[in-house]
């Protein structure tokens, strides 16, 4: 697999400020939180990455959230986003790439993906530097979920108190979050054995009272290369940002009810921990921090 990065973790030099200058945003700005409500998208992606498929993947809304910032010119890499999923319908991907005449020869012009569907969600996200929801409105205008094309003809977007109240906001639907536990955090590259331990996670033997919905998600990259001294690629998405190679990581998502008191009582601090949001550490570029290996277990977790 291969990725587009701006910023990585310490161990490739200056690039960490980009992601650090995103952490300083974060809790230099004050805190407006806003709610996206009721999007349908059409033709969303639902294979996340080589290992879980079956839901929108949390990185893609973390993409949007992105975009977004990046739209209003605010610090790239400092938004954090709570997708909330109301409904998600899937669909059998299109067997065949459209084809078209490309010199003197027929051939593919589009990336087929084997899983998508119609998903409605609504989404309650932060933009550090952002104070108006009529401008976020704008900048959500051509937007897409995970290549999925959103439907609304009028984008429903307020501002919301920046504490668990804002999820009774929104109709019924379960929030995708990092699992409490920090047993659930695990994350693996693909190597059998930290499969196998996310599988007997997902599907224990038994499944004791409070068990919650696990579900396996895409949580990041591990780079298998340095951004600060890779060669310069032709035909990649940007001049500025290196491409670089790097492997899916895949790891456990929790989604809980709107209506739980587990998320409608959360004080401010603890929404925060709650949201995704990009950070990178080492080789490692992860949707949320909590995910990171512990130095004693990182050498196995990711091996």
């Amino acid at each position: 697999m291969n990725m587009s990065l701006s910023a990585v973790g310490p161990a490739v030099g200056p690039a960490v400020g980009r992601i650090a200058n995103a952490a300083v945003a974060q809790t230099d700005a004050p805190r407006v939180l806003y709610a996206i409500r009721n999007i349908r998208a059409c033709g969303v992606n639902l294979l996340m990455n080589d290992f879980a498929a079956g839901l929108p993947s949390p990185l893609a809304f973390l993409g949007l959230a992105d975009l977004l910032v990046r739209r209003l010119n605010l610090t790239p890499w400092s938004a954090r986003v709570i997708p909330v999923l109301h409904q998600v319908c899937v669909s059998d991907g299109r067997t065949k790439p459209e084809m078209e005449r490309k010199s003197g020869v027929f051939g593919p012009v589009e990336t087929i993906e084997s899983m998508t569907g119609v998903v409605d969600l609504s989404l309650l996200i932060e933009a550090p530097g952002c104070y108006s929801a009529a401008d976020l409105g704008l900048a959500m205008t051509g937007c897409r979920i995970a290549g999925g094309s959103i439907q609304n003809d009028t984008i429903d977007i307020s501002q919301v108190t920046a504490d668990g109240s804002a999820f009774r906001s929104l109709r019924r639907g379960y929030a995708m979050v990092r699992p409490d536990r920090p047993d659930r955090l695990m994350i693996s590259a693909g190597d059998p054995d930290g499969i196998r331990a996310i599988a007997r996670l997902i599907f224990p033997a038994s499944r004791p009272q409070g068990f919650g919905w696990i579900a396996p998600v895409a949580v990041g990259y591990r780079l298998l290369e340095d951004p600060e001294t890779v060669p310069k690629r032709g035909r990649t998405r940007s001049r500025d940002i290196p491409h670089v190679f790097a492997e899916p990581l895949v790891g456990v998502a929790e989604l809980i009810s709107v209506r739980n008191a587990r998320l409608t009582g959360l004080y401010e601090a603890d929404l925060a921990s709650l949201m995704w949001s990009w950070d990178a550490r080492g080789s490692l570029v992860l949707g949320h921090a909590d995910y990171h290996p512990a130095p004693s277990t990182s050498s196995t977790a990711l091996s």
